[in-house]
This record gives structure tokens, sequence and C-alpha cells, in this order.
């Protein structure tokens, strides 16, 4: 997983450095974990990297607690909040199950927080006296651009983008995120006329896709087709775009992604291709992942105080929900207090205080795509757009200089328009 992959990017630079480093995750045998655990327990390691699910299982946090750590470091602390882009039930109960751990000071790190979500990471980690450092948050090297363009044209776009009238070298290597599976494969056909690409997926198997991310960090392929499986825990400093082939969810992720060019401190460009069409896309997966709250409360209604299996449950909702719809809702019920799942997939009822919570959480989900769709339309600095969004007042150096909206008129190696493009 893109998780797991980030663990292992970090695990091995640090062994590279000399340092005792180890990870233990679910991509990992159970001998190779055992190992970690022991060299943890005998005073081994100078890092013990984890994924927060670990923490679930039992006697996995007691083990921890026969040595104290110097310091907890929760990364991708934004999936903390359910009001991040990136929302993990799991990092959400790191308070309550880091407990045993300390006094040990804590320090939560994030490239993508916004406001709400900082303040939210404070609260559920129960550090009210918490000191915040917000700033960093302008890149001083990537060269924002937004194009007009209809779903149908961008995979040519893509193609003259960068191709760029001959200037390959400043365009590639390069990353397409592609709103669909169906649209990964099919812009990476278009892309194989001119370059060495390809697509990956969640949809291909897991060799296929390993393959193509290992030819693309080796520089064997110049542009990779992704949806945004790809990304966490891949570091290749020389990409020099990120091209988007359709408005993205949220600022936060796009901010996120587009941070994946220009690692090497060299120039690049992120370029977004979007139209309104992409409105109904994100709508539609919107309504498939976060379920209207009666779905919610029908779960809740069929549960008992009593554990009754998750099938058992499923059966007395109906058939009116389909499968995918109550596993979706079953998740944030969970998410939100409103039933519990024990590992044996059994559901109790708990708390119904959980409705004006989800629906909150819920409209500002439906929020975030409203907000990415004005940021795109926003006529200042993409970058000044950025600094307000994240809320880092510590920045005062004003425009970028570079972005679109900076420069006004985007120079002819760099423009495409509609119908230069349906010529």
């Amino acid at each position: 997983s893109p998780l797991l992959a980030l663990i292992d990017d970090q695990v091995a630079k640090l062994q590279a450095l000399g340092l005792r480093a180890e990870q233990i995750h679910s991509g990992r045998s159970r001998e190779d974990s055992r190992a970690a655990c022991l060299r943890y327990l005998n005073g081994e390691l100078d890092f013990l990297f984890i994924a927060p699910e670990r923490l679930a299982v039992p006697g996995f946090p007691e083990m921890l607690q026969k040595r104290r750590p110097a310091l907890i470091a929760i990364d991708e602390a934004h999936c903390i909040s359910q009001w991040g882009h990136d929302f993990r039930p799991e990092y959400r109960k790191l308070g309550e199950r880091l407990k045993g751990l300390r006094p040990a000071p804590v320090i939560a790190l994030t490239a993508t927080a916004t406001p709400i979500v900082q303040a939210d990471i404070v609260e559920q980690l129960g550090m009210p006296a918490a000191k915040k450092f917000i700033q960093g948050f302008r890149r001083t090297n990537i060269a924002i651009q937004a194009h007009e363009i209809s779903p149908s044209s961008r995979g040519r776009a893509c193609v003259t983008l960068l191709k760029a009238e001959g200037l390959e070298k400043k365009q590639i290597p390069a990353i397409v995120y592609a709103p669909t599976r169906k649209g990964a494969d099919e812009i990476a056909e278009e892309l194989q006329k001119h370059f060495r690409a390809d697509s990956y997926h969640a949809g291909m198997k897991t060799e296929a896709r390993e393959r193509v991310q290992t030819q693309f960090l080796s520089g064997e392929l110049e542009v990779i087709v992704a949806t945004v499986a790809f990304g966490m825990g891949i570091d290749k400093a020389d990409v020099r775009t990120v091209l988007h082939a359709g408005l993205p969810g949220s600022v936060e992720g796009y901010y996120q992604e587009i941070g994946r060019a220009g690692r090497d401190g060299g120039m690049s460009s992120a370029i977004l291709l979007y139209s309104f069409a992409d409105l109904k896309m994100h709508e539609f997966f919107f309504e498939r992942d976060y379920p209207k709250a009666d779905v919610l409360e029908c779960i809740f209604d069929c549960s008992d105080m009593l554990a009754k299996p998750k099938e058992d449950v499923r059966e007395k909702v109906g058939r009116n929900i389909d499968n995918e719809t109550f596993d979706k809702a079953l998740e944030k019920l969970w998410t939100h207090g409103g039933v519990l799942v024990d590992p044996e997939e059994n559901i109790t009822r708990l708390s119904a205080g959980w409705k004006p919570v989800y629906e909150k959480q819920r409209a500002h989900r439906e929020m975030s795509l409203q907000t990415m769709l004005a940021f795109v339309q926003n006529p200042e600095c993409r970058m000044l757009s950025f600094l307000k969004h994240f809320g880092d007042t510590s920045d005062r150096k004003g425009p970028c200089g570079f972005c679109d909206r900076c420069v006004q008129v985007v120079s002819d190696s760099r423009s495409v328009n509609e119908k230069e493009l349906t010529i």
C-alpha cells in the first residue's frame, strides 16, 4: 500500500545513513516483525516505524510500553482529522492508543493541514498546550498553471504539454494523474506514441504495479500515468512535471500531489486540466463514499446493544441498500462512534450521537470540491492562494512571479487550447 511504501522508503534512507531503523507492518513476514520487536525491546534501535493499524493488534501496545520511547513522531498527521483530505479511522484512535507511551513527547507532522485540521489534530491527540509551527508551504520552484480542457481532449493535451515543441527534456520525467483507472489506461496509450510511458492503478496486479513503479524510478519510463494510488512513498527527485488530467477533489490533495515535482530543487511544472464535466464525476464518487445519513441510521437501527454478526445486520437492513453502500456506511458509522465492529466483524450498537458530527463532516467534504473549483478560478497568484488556504501567515514574500496568474500570458511553447487540439 502507499503508506507501507512510505515506511519502507524512510527506513531504507535511515539505514543508509548508518542509523538503526526497523519497521513493523502487515507487508513484512511474522519472523521479520518478531525480530524487529526483539531489537526494540533490547534497545538496539534508534527508530521503529509502525503503521497505526498495528496498534489495534492485541498485545502490541503493551509490548511497546515495556520500553518507553524518547519521542513519538506521527507522520501524515492530517489523516487524524475527519476534516482532512485523507482521513483514516485508525489514525484518529492514536491519541487513545498512545497513552501508555506517555510522557514521551509527541510531534505530529504533515504538509497538508488547514487551520481546522490543525486544531483537530491537537484535540484528538490530547495536547491542548501544543506549540504549532505553520510554515514552509511555499513551493519556490514549481510553476503552476491550469487549462480548461474537455475530458475527450486531455490525452492529446498531455502529449502537447509534455512535448512542448521539442523541449521534452524540460518536461520529463513526468507524473500524470488521471481521475479513473480507465482514464489512466487511455492517456497512457496516447502518450506511448511519443514517450516511454505506462499506467499505474489499483486495478492492476501487484506484480505489474511494482514493475511500472520500478521502471519509472530507474528512468526506464519517462512518464507514469496514475490514479491517486501512486505517489506516497515515491521519492524521485528529478520529476519535472506533475500533470493532472482532471480536477482534483480537494486543494489539500492537489497540493500534496504537485509536491512530487522538483524535489531536486530544479524548476518544474504543475499543470492542471479541468472542466465543469469533472464535477459530475466527483459528485458520483462523493455519493458513493459518503452515503446519506439516513442510510447510516438504517444500519444503526438494525444493530443491537448485544454484538451481532455483520451478515445478520446486513440481512435485516435489506437489499434496498447495495453491498458497497452498506460497507461504506458501516465504516462511517463505526468511525463516528455509532457502532463497534470487532475483529470477527460482529457489530455492536453504541452512541446515538454520531449523526450531527457525520452530517457536518459530509457537508465539509462536499464543500472541498467547491473550494478546489474556486482555487482554479481565483485570479490571484496560485501560490498565494495555497498560503491562505493552509493558514501560513509567516510567509510575506508576495506573488510567486511564475505561475499562470502572475505571468498572465502563457508562452506559446506551454499553451494549449481546444482549437489547436482538434486540428
